[in-house]
């Protein structure tokens, strides 16, 4: 009797030590991985929120910048990682998208994570250099299907968002860009001023000031309906005539799975309302940015979604993963 009256109690200490985890969480140093190099929007995120969840905590969020392979060494380390909650990952659209784009991945996006919170999304435009002398998408899309092949779209790398969002672009609107490929949104960039590409659809504020400058050209930002208050004057994609271009830069909170759901929703709440402080939210508006704070089941579904979207757009366009 004894023996047994041993086994509850313990048993129950057990049970109250896991419901108390979140209230115990963090008690060390938390490595925020991520898959870019300083400097960039990804870097800028998680700088911002790991220093407010640092003030929030009591114990150092700590930015660990693992850049390189197109984020997939970056998302590689949360993956083997203790599903403890001190590894986690600023997840992006390249996080899905490199699913689809690479033959064979050293993890499983959809298996290896824990989808903790989807943070905020940025509005993408389409961009094209003045020389070709168009001022509407359709202008464009005319211009591209009487020459097949002329023009080229700019990346920031094979495999990445910034590749993937054109295809489903040629796919919509029935046209045929051929692709160059550059190491990084700045390089892209700098690639169109010098008229070495025609076009590139990529988040607003990589263009924004050559836009404002007249040096680059928007003709469309890539929603369904809504204009983005950074560019007002810009149309829609649906109020240019073309549906299914809602597509989204975005960032979010992921772990390694089999994280415990009382640390995942400490996490959850805590950067909820990181997310509601003014100081916070001002820069993501500047930069063409909005709030999502979206619960961890409906992340996991946005997660799972935006994997089969993109196989099934490289499949349509005949890409072959690498």
């Amino acid at each position: 009797m004894n023996m047994r009256i041993a086994f509850l109690f313990v048993s129950l200490v057990f049970v109250i030590l896991r419901c108390q985890g979140a209230d115990v969480y963090p008690n060390r140093p938390v490595r925020v991985v991520a898959p870019s190099a300083p400097g960039s929007t990804t870097d800028f995120t998680a700088r911002m929120i790991a220093q407010q969840l640092s003030e929030r905590l009591g114990k150092p969020f700590i930015v660990d910048n693992r850049g390189g392979a197109g984020g997939i060494i970056g998302n590689d380390i949360v993956a083997k990682a203790a599903p403890d909650g001190y590894t986690l990952l600023i997840a992006t659209p390249s996080f899905t998208v490199l699913s689809a784009m690479t033959k064979s991945l050293p993890y499983d996006a959809s298996k290896d994570f824990t989808a903790i919170v989807h943070m905020v999304r940025f509005t993408n435009a389409l961009v094209v250099i003045p020389a070709l002398n168009v001022t509407t998408l359709k202008e464009f899309i005319a211009l591209a299907q009487a020459y097949p092949r002329k023009f080229n779209y700019g990346s920031s790398g094979y495999g990445g968002a910034t590749h993937i969002w054109p295809e489903l672009f040629k796919k919509a609107a029935k046209v045929d860009l051929e692709h160059v490929s550059f190491k990084g949104g700045g390089a892209t960039v700098a690639a169109m001023l010098a008229g070495e590409v025609q076009m590139m659809l990529t988040t607003i504020p990589t263009f924004i000031a050559h836009v404002k400058s007249g040096k680059l050209r928007a003709l469309a930002v890539t929603t369904d309906g809504e204009r983005s208050p950074a560019l007002p004057d810009v149309l829609s994609m649906r109020e240019a005539g073309l549906n299914g271009m809602s597509v989204y830069g975005w960032q979010g909170i992921v772990g390694p799975v089999g994280m415990s759901r009382a640390v995942i929703n400490k996490l959850h709440g805590e950067v909820a309302k990181v997310l509601d402080m003014p100081a916070v939210i001002k820069p993501f508006v500047a930069e063409a940015g909005a709030v999502v704070k979206s619960s961890p089941e409906e992340f996991s579904g946005y997660i799972r979604d935006e994997l089969r979207r993109w196989v099934d757009v490289v499949k349509s366009a005949g890409i072959t993963p690498q």
